[in-house]
């Protein structure tokens, strides 16, 4: 089955769904190109699914995925799909430590989605933006202090924690 074929299909049901999307990334059907092509003429709502689980896959430790998911990820952190905004978001995150030097982008637009009005938007970012900020360039530059900014004015203890957490160990690295 293809990416559309699977997301079409109403005899699936969505986490079914995910799961077969997550073993075609694993087993190599459905690789970069594929995705990245699917993302094209998907609507959004449709490629937070196909986002759920690469994000799932970026989390594993048995398969690793290229920065090309890093770059593709970034394009979706400001979407106007929230579920887009979350996976991606994550994405970020579980990639940053293997690949530093690409970040600049997803900080810029992690840092909008910290102020957003929603707390699973916040929250993800704030998952994000914790892990960047414990790669030592981030740790010991203005990044720390834009996050320590944020945990000061976050009501949601939730979100607030992600920031706690990090800056208490990025602290360490400066």
């Amino acid at each position: 089955m293809t990416i559309q074929q699977i997301i079409d299909d109403k005899s699936i049901k969505r986490l079914e769904k995910r799961k077969a999307l997550i073993e075609g990334i694993i087993n190599g059907s459905f690789d970069f190109s594929a995705i990245s092509a699917a993302c094209s003429f998907l609507p959004e709502k449709n490629i937070s699914l196909l986002l759920e689980a690469l994000e799932e896959v970026s989390r594993s430790k048995e398969f690793s995925l290229e920065e090309d998911y890093l770059n593709l990820s970034e394009r979706y952190i400001l979407s106007s799909d929230p579920s887009c905004k979350r996976e991606s978001s994550r994405i970020v995150g579980n990639l940053a430590a293997a690949f530093p030097a690409n970040l600049d982008h997803a900080i810029d637009a992690l840092l909008q989605n910290a102020e957003h009005e929603g707390t699973v938007i916040r929250w993800a970012s704030a998952y994000a933006l914790a892990r960047i900020v414990l790669i030592p360039q981030y740790a010991r530059g203005p990044l720390f202090e834009q996050i320590s900014r944020l945990c000061e004015k976050e009501q949601e203890n939730g979100v607030k924690n992600q920031y706690k957490k990090a800056l208490k160990k990025a602290e360490k690295l400066r």
